[in-house]
């Protein structure tokens, strides 16, 4: 199963519907690309309000992944700095309950930029530049967005056991989801990156047997032949 789709034509996301044959409870995949469109996190955000619960990827603050990224971008004059943005979706306006799988903050309040996000853009932000300066101008072109459901994802910047760790804390928060929630037509919204997401369809799957039944393409950006470098 496609998770992201990366082409000449730009990069897009698919939202994805689990569900479990005769039962009503519906967890419905967004998954994450840590730079993108504007238009593709208010997309995002759109479809979230529509949702009964949501379970989040680190805190209520903007990523700092995507910040490190498009930091670097402007440091190496990448074209597409100019139409790209961090991932920034606030939490606290949507009206919908969250869960914080990962206990990152003691208040599920909005965070503009944490202290920890600081620590990570001193560390990944010269990171992002020497990869983006040897890559040139066409980096994001060159840079491996798809994942399936049985990717083996790329780790940069963290250690593989760290990855997996964080898989099985959201697959267990999935799970105890379902136990009290299976009876439900609730929709739960998983909003983690793409990364995560195999492990994710994986777990659910493996455990109590659910399947997609449904998925829709959200464009992360488009025209990806703009960011081409100049001749």
């Amino acid at each position: 199963m496609q998770i992201t789709e990366f082409s000449v034509i730009g990069l897009r996301s698919a939202v994805i519907d689990l569900r479990v044959r005769g039962k009503p409870l519906t967890f419905r995949l967004f998954p994450m690309v840590h730079i993108g469109q504007p238009q593709f996190y208010r997309d995002v955000a759109d479809r979230l309000r529509q949702c009964d619960l949501i379970v989040s990827e680190g805190i209520d603050a903007p990523n700092s992944t995507g910040l490190a990224i498009i930091l670097a971008m402007r440091m190496t004059f990448q074209r597409s700095a100019r139409t790209l943005v961090p991932q920034d979706i606030d939490h606290s306006a949507l009206g919908v309950p969250v869960v914080w799988p990962e206990r990152l903050s003691r208040h599920n309040r909005r965070q503009r930029v944490p202290v920890l996000s600081y620590l990570d853009l001193l560390l990944m932000t010269p990171f992002y530049v020497v990869v983006m300066a040897l890559g040139g101008r066409g980096w994001l072109l060159r840079t491996r967005f798809e994942i399936n459901d049985n990717s083996e994802v790329r780790i940069r910047l963290m250690n593989k056991t760290f990855l997996h760790d964080r898989d099985k804390e959201l697959v267990s928060a999935l799970a105890d989801i379902h136990q009290e929630r299976q009876g439900s037509s609730d929709i739960v919204a998983v909003v983690y990156g793409a990364a995560h997401m195999p492990a994710v369809i994986q777990g659910l799957n493996a455990t109590f047997g659910y399947r997609a039944v449904g998925a829709d393409w959200l464009t992360v950006f488009d025209a990806a032949r703009d960011y081409r470098p100049v001749d």
